[in-house]
């Protein structure tokens, strides 16, 4: 072979080396950029999200709430119809008139 084209095949490999560490130190700010930003958006995502959650969350302990208080009212009007009835019925059969029991309220078992 002849020295030029060793020389030349040298030159273009040591350029084309230093071309790729060149090109690898630009490339690792951006990539630290690229990380970062990407690290802010899904932060920025996930606070939004978690946040929306959090919304849905307390209404859904206020309809719970609601729910639960409208139940506790039912509970207590029914413990107070259960105890006219009875009283109704034993003033019926003491004036002497045939009344069968009252039906249940609730399913047998409960």
């Amino acid at each position: 072979m002849n020295l030029w084209a060793i020389v030349t095949g040298a030159i273009v490999a040591i350029t084309g080396l230093l071309g790729s560490v060149v090109l690898v130190f630009k490339a690792r700010p951006e990539v630290r950029k690229l990380k970062t930003d990407g690290t802010a958006a899904l932060l920025s995502a996930t606070t939004a999200t978690g946040a929306e959650l959090a919304d849905e969350v307390r209404s859904l302990r206020a309809d719970v709430t609601r729910l639960w208080q409208a139940q506790h009212a039912t509970q207590e009007r029914i413990t107070v119809h259960l105890r006219w009835d009875a009283k109704v019925v034993d003033a019926v059969r003491e004036l002497g008139g045939d009344i069968a029991d009252p039906p249940p309220l609730y399913p047998e078992g409960t």
